[in-house]
């Protein structure tokens, strides 16, 4: 999504925003926006002012045909030209340990807070270098969130089609 401010507060509210507005946005979509699904990513532009605004996003429901409980979503920072992923997930979780990610059991790299609002507490990250190259090659992410002190829920993001759909969301974004 291209933004005017590169604060990760902004950042991750017009995320956040964007995340939990999409399945309706997908509905009621002005007729220049898309969205087109990469197996189990979508990447769903619009255009904005002169521009268009691409995201790529991934949803995880707690249940089955339930509303989605953890979001992870890439966009473009307009000012850094830096492409971040923000994770989001319910107000109520434990802060202190942040998120896990586990790509294919590897090493997991730890993924901290920034911001909770009454949509949700977002933790984002760079989409760059190794973690960028994990998603890629992987076949899927385990997102380690706690509920407790000493309780944990995984959250199992399936990378089948990252790969096309960043390309796509790269390209659809630079046009």
């Amino acid at each position: 999504m291209r933004m005017k401010s590169s604060s990760p507060y902004r950042l991750a509210m017009s995320i956040g925003l964007t995340l939990f507005q999409s399945t309706a946005l997908a509905q009621v979509a002005e007729p220049q926006s898309t969205e087109e699904v990469f197996s189990d990513w979508r990447v769903l532009c619009h255009p904005v002012e002169k521009d268009v605004a691409c995201q790529m996003m991934q949803s995880v429901a707690a249940e089955e045909n339930g509303p989605p409980v953890f979001l992870l979503s890439v966009s473009d920072d307009e000012d850094t030209g830096q492409r971040y992923a923000v994770i989001t997930v319910p107000v109520g979780v434990y802060l202190a340990p942040g998120i896990e990610l586990h790509v294919d059991n590897r090493r997991p790299f730890k993924v901290l807070y920034e911001v909770c609002d009454q949509l949700g507490c977002h933790a984002g990250f760079r989409m760059k270098g190794d973690v960028l190259a994990a998603f890629r090659k992987g076949l899927e992410v385990k997102a380690r969130v706690w509920t407790a002190r000493d309780k944990a829920v995984d959250f199992p993001v399936s990378l089948r089609g990252f790969t096309a759909a960043y390309n796509q969301f790269r390209t659809a974004g630079d046009n």
